[in-house]
């Protein structure tokens, strides 16, 4: 079910790139960006096959807040990206869990991640259709 999403994803990155309109030139800085949710421990904020948009620009002049969703390099797997929640933020690195209530803390904390680590913040859903909106 990947490819609809792809597919939709890149038809929004191609009409974003044809106008500067302030919305969708947000959304032609966050298509390089974009990702796809694998994976049960986001539920029940997101959930697998999700494809999001992210925005580069959010955390550019700070970490993320306690709360706030955002996107970075795992750390055990560089070339990986996950999305995470920040639960504790202090000094120049934040720690990420999972919103999942099976999880135990511990089990899916990570961190700390270096603020050069974070790619962004998820802020919408394009994929599937019956979930197309903003997310938080």
């Amino acid at each position: 079910m990947r490819r609809p999403g792809l597919l939709l994803g890149a038809a929004l990155g191609v009409l974003a790139g044809f106008t500067l309109a302030p919305p969708l030139a947000r959304i032609a800085r966050s298509w390089p960006h974009r990702v796809a949710v694998f994976g049960h421990s986001m539920e029940p904020t997101l959930h697998a096959g999700d494809w999001l948009l992210v925005d580069p620009d959010a955390f550019i002049a700070r970490l993320p807040a306690p709360g706030e969703l955002c996107v970075a390099h795992y750390p055990r797997a560089p070339q990986r990206l996950i999305v995470k929640r920040a639960t504790w933020v202090t000094g120049s690195t934040a720690t990420l869990a999972s919103d999942h209530p099976a999880h135990s803390a511990a089990e899916d904390t990570i961190g700390p991640v270096a603020a050069a680590e974070i790619v962004g913040r998820p802020w919408f859903r394009y994929w599937p259709l019956d979930r197309f909106g903003r997310v938080g």
